[in-house]
């Protein structure tokens, strides 16, 4: 399962920069590669988050920079985008990765910390495993869910509901719904 969440958490952090190829090739080959190498840094000090967040704060600023407040008020849009709602719903696949590379450090923490306590390696391992798989599959059909309700959002045009707001909606259920099911989780 490790495997899984350290590619989860490399790859992930730069599929919405993949929807700015259209509009920008040079400019989302150059975030593609400045990202992914911010992952590849972060794997080898063993934090995986560094490519998660950075890659987060980067589609942010994009996202505000082509269609936020910004080219409303000066008129200019500086990163063009062809389809602002796609990239918009990818910006979860980088929550998702966020999610994965902290799963991966709890992992790694637990492996070391039962390991340490004399505890048998591959029943730690077969157990820590079906952890991350129940996580990873509740925390799934939490990103169903959301990108179904912004994506409904986007589709029926509602003159008060432009995308960036859809956006700040369905990343407010996924954070939601997600807090719900690991609070649940923790509780059982």
């Amino acid at each position: 399962m490790r495997q899984v969440l350290i590619t989860l958490s490399l790859i992930l952090p730069i599929i919405p920069f993949i929807a700015i190829i259209p509009s920008s090739p040079l400019l989302s080959l150059i975030i593609i590669g400045i990202v992914f190498s911010t992952g590849l840094i972060g794997l080898l000090i063993n934090n995986l988050t560094i490519e998660s967040w950075f890659s987060l704060i980067l589609a942010l600023i994009i996202s505000l920079i082509s269609q936020g407040y910004i080219p409303f008020i000066f008129h200019v849009v500086l990163i063009p985008l062809q389809n602002p709602e796609l990239f918009n719903g990818l910006v979860i696949m980088i929550e998702y990765s966020l999610v994965s590379s902290q799963l991966y450090k709890s992992y790694m923490k637990y492996i070391k910390e039962f390991g340490s306590r004399g505890f048998d390696k591959n029943e730690v391992n077969y157990a820590l495993n079906n952890l991350v798989k129940w996580i990873m599959s509740f925390l799934t059909i939490a990103l169903a869910i959301s990108l179904t309700i912004y994506y409904i959002m986007v589709i029926i045009t509602i003159p008060l509901v432009d995308p960036f707001t859809a956006l700040v909606i369905f990343a407010i259920t996924y954070i939601t719904i997600s807090r719900y099911l690991l609070t649940k989780m923790r509780s059982s």
